[in-house]
């Protein structure tokens, strides 16, 4: 058994508010290597945080950069940082708690280390006494673990391997910080760490544009065919056939593909034959042009799907509009600060989106109204950027915000529309209007709300955005068909100049197909 990604995903997001780089790594190293108190023995300080780094941070064997979870401007530090970085904390910052004559190889604790290395960290008010349950998992991450180990086993074993003593552990750590007690301490499989790190930042030696491409799906014994293949354009995938093909089933499938979930009911095989093996592969095209291939196969014990071992990720923000009106989202960043633990997805209803839902999104009468009374017109400029950029260009015109109005029986301010034959509320447009409504705002919301959560975790924001959608053509007249597709696939630029977008759409519209040709799409057929 193997401590679980969850978990180690908590131990990060604790060390990383809590921790100064010191003890999470000069400290530990030292007292691994048992540097003695009151002398100074011959030994190099630098190589013992080498060697600790490349024991407990090498994430990425790609990588010449470590992987650390400590309060610091960066999650990555180069392979020079012992001898340049974290040698000038060790010979300046707490100097004093060491025994060392400069221009030496000699070192050893000072009698009063302790109280040395507490005054200092008070004397930086950003550093707290960091959790003694995060730090134990953290160098624990990659051990094997038996079933019935606990979170106290670990820690245990974690101040026996660095013979920390009582005096250390009431002075420099949190004995009472411990992960919530619905995360799950242990799994079968060993995390990617990688990819737990690449969640908090990449390496700068990292590929430009990490973030793949979803390229291929291949099913086999389940959906409404014995076996389906797809192939995945770039930029655009138009999914085109009569009811009952399996268009929206394939949505759904390239969904799983690209976020690891289910944003409904999971595809199940529709025979009842055990003798059969379904299973589902897909593949993704990083930056540098290589196939990375997932695979998951049928559990008939257990009526359900087995995790990818090592699948790879599209590494994106995901959103999925399905057919019924309602919304999935997928943000691993945003996920990770969620109360509760990590929460990588959200799912929406019609109704949601427009009033809200406790504890995730206000909806789009109170946001709307919000963004363009503030002071900080960015995130209403954007709205009406990309309404603009969506509208028919002709009937009901340029969807233009006009100012909040009262509606009788409703205490809110509630949002307009201006169209050609006046000012409208937002409740009472059309159906294709609302649809386009709420696209744009989730959207705008979404990429407004990852943008913070990357600047609270202290990384950058992701640069590509999947937008997944049903029945594209839902509730819009022929000519606003052929102007909502370009329409998406260019609203990334809105956004942000570095924002690349991917459309996974389905269609009955021979409408919305006309524009596919200027876009270079993948039009394959979705069934055979």
């Amino acid at each position: 058994m193997f401590l679980s990604a969850e978990l180690v995903n908590w131990s990060i997001n604790q060390l990383r508010r809590e921790c100064h780089p010191f003890i999470g790594i000069t400290f530990l190293a030292a007292k691994k290597k048992a540097i003695p108190v009151g002398e100074a023995i011959n030994i190099s300080l630098d190589q013992l945080t080498k060697e600790h780094l490349i024991k407990h941070h090498r994430l990425d064997a790609n990588s010449e950069f470590f992987f650390q979870p400590f309060n610091s401007r960066s999650s990555w530090v180069a392979a020079a940082y012992p001898s340049s970085g974290l040698q000038a904390i060790n010979t300046r910052t707490f100097s004093n708690a060491f025994i060392h004559t400069r221009k030496t190889r000699r070192w050893g604790w000072h009698k009063e280390y302790i109280d040395r290395i507490v005054d200092r960290l008070a004397e930086m008010s950003a550093f707290q006494r960091p959790s003694l349950a995060a730090l134990a998992i953290w160098v624990g991450k990659g051990e094997s673990w038996k079933p019935a180990d606990t979170i106290e086993n670990m820690i245990r074993k974690f101040l026996d391997d660095f013979d920390i003593n009582d005096q250390e552990i009431d002075n420099l750590f949190d004995k009472n910080s411990l992960p919530p007690r619905q995360l799950l301490v242990l799994d079968e499989k060993i995390p990617d760490f990688k990819t737990l790190a690449y969640g908090y930042g990449f390496p700068p030696d990292a590929p430009s544009q990490m973030e793949g491409t979803l390229t291929a799906l291949h099913l086999k014994d389940i959906g409404p065919a014995s076996s389906a293949q797809l192939s995945f354009g770039e930029r655009l995938t138009l999914i085109a056939g009569d009811n009952g093909l399996g268009k929206s089933f394939l949505l759904d499938i390239a969904w799983w593909a690209l976020t690891g979930t289910w944003a409904g009911r999971p595809a199940y095989p529709f025979s009842a034959t055990h003798r059969i093996l379904p299973y589902m592969k897909y593949c993704i095209r990083n930056a540098t042009g290589q196939e990375l291939l997932g695979e998951s196969s049928f559990d008939w014990s257990h009526y359900a799907w087995k995790e990818p071992e090592g699948g790879p990720s599209v590494a994106a923000l995901s959103i999925y509009t399905k057919v019924d009106g309602s919304f999935a989202i997928a943000d691993e960043t945003r996920g990770q600060l969620q109360a509760g633990g990590p929460k990588p997805l959200s799912l929406f209803s019609e109704k949601e989106v427009w009033e809200g839902k406790t504890g995730e999104i206000e909806g789009l009468i109170r946001d709307w109204v919000s963004w363009q009374q503030s002071s900080d017109q960015t995130a209403f400029a954007m709205l009406a950027r990309v309404l603009e950029h969506l509208s028919p260009e002709e009937d009901t015109g340029k969807l233009l915000p006009g100012e909040p109005v009262r509606i009788p029986g409703d205490p809110r301010r509630i949002p307009t529309i201006e169209q050609v034959y006046g000012s409208v509320p937002v409740v009472f447009a059309s159906a294709g209007v609302q649809r386009i409504l709420l696209l744009t705002y989730l959207i705008i919301w979404f990429w407004q709300e990852h943008r913070l959560a990357a600047k609270q975790a202290g990384v950058e924001p992701k640069r590509k955005m999947v937008i997944v959608v049903d029945e594209l053509e839902a509730h819009l007249h022929p000519k606003w068909q052929r102007l909502v597709l370009p329409g998406l696939m260019s609203i990334g630029k809105l956004l942000s100049d570095d924002l690349e977008i991917q459309v996974i759409a389905a269609t009955h519209s021979p409408m919305v197909l006309r524009p596919v040709d200027n876009y270079r799409a993948a039009t394959t057929p979705a069934i055979r």
